[in-house]
């Protein structure tokens, strides 16, 4: 049973991309990894033989996911900036507030992992994507996808420690439309992801067989999907009705500030995560019924640039961190 003691992801941001500042890992409380080193494998064929006879290693790198329940602790806090690079601090004690936003300079992270007889280390790591996923009265769940530099020399393990913060649930949750202060007591779960489309053929250079600078981010895309308890036809807190998703026009939500909030923990805890969108556009709900089951609507979308707002998203969150991520 000691191996699972030796089993544990960290992360820390870099200031020179793919060079690891030897100190100030923060350790999370991840459920799995699945970071691993990888290239692609050139075959040469030519027409005198029947097979391949020839072959070269090409690009190497490395890339992965975690997955974690939803917690306020440091590490989640790096890994948000790794997709919201500016964080700022609000607050004269514990718990402060940061509020993650989408401008700002991109960073990358060295990723170290223990793996029950020695630690693996990534650098020159960026945050691709991240995806969250909440059904009611469960753990709050996020899955982090990784890409990096080809994996470094496997060393010797470390000794983790571990931030003491409770991980958030969906039942101690709320979500809000169209700015609505009240929150809708009709949703069963919701799943988004958020992705900023890194080129990693466009992040190396000739003569290095790895990444040489952080992998840029590309277009950034959000969509997600909404599951009801019910078919909503006369909306309660402002929820999508079924006659408005199917509308020639189909249903938009795009006025000025937070048109949809999904709030993670309660305003008065030390504990919350806020996931704030200021423009979305819902698709075309499935509201069908199956034998016996109750009838549920499920409610894809998309969030979008908002002009007014002049951005997509942002995060809030509160702990006892003091400092900006």
């Amino acid at each position: 049973m000691s191996g699972f003691n030796n089993r544990y992801v960290s992360i820390v941001k870099e200031t020179t991309y793919g060079t690891d500042p030897g100190s100030g890992e923060v350790y999370g409380e991840v459920d799995d990894e699945s970071i691993k080193h990888t290239y692609d494998v050139l075959q040469r064929t030519d027409m005198s033989r029947y097979g391949t006879a020839k072959s070269n290693t090409g690009k190497e790198f490395s890339e992965g996911d975690i997955n974690l329940a939803m917690t306020t602790d440091d590490f989640t806090g790096l890994v948000l900036s790794g997709l919201f690079p500016t964080d700022t601090v609000t607050g004269s004690g514990d718990p402060y507030t940061h509020t993650f936003t989408e401008a700002g300079t991109d960073r990358s992270f060295t990723v170290k992992v223990g793996r029950e007889e020695k630690e693996h280390t990534y650098t020159g790591v960026a945050i691709d994507s991240l995806s969250v996923s909440a059904n009611i009265n469960e753990y709050a769940m996020v899955t982090a996808s990784m890409m990096g530099k080809a994996e470094s020399v496997v060393g010797t393990l470390s000794t983790p420690t571990f931030a003491d913060r409770a991980a958030l649930y969906f039942s101690d949750a709320k979500i809000f439309f169209n700015g609505n202060g009240t929150a809708s007591n009709l949703v069963k779960s919701i799943s988004f992801d958020i992705s900023l489309n890194r080129d990693g053929d466009n992040a190396c250079g000739l003569g290095d067989a790895t990444y040489v600078r952080l992998p840029p981010s590309q277009r950034r895309e959000i969509s997600g999907t909404i599951e009801f308890n019910k078919i909503i036809h006369t909306a309660v807190s402002d929820e999508p009705t079924y006659t408005q998703l199917t509308s020639a026009d189909g249903h938009e939500l795009s006025g000025s500030g937070v048109e949809l909030k999904v709030q993670f923990g309660d305003e008065s805890t030390a504990d919350m995560m806020v996931f704030n969108f200021y423009k979305i556009r819902f698709e075309a709900p499935d509201a069908n019924v199956s034998g016996r089951d109750t009838q549920t609507m499920s409610v894809p979308f998309i969030a979008l640039y908002s002009t007014t707002d002049n951005k997509m998203m942002d995060v809030a969150m509160k702990n006892a961190t003091s400092g900006a991520y």
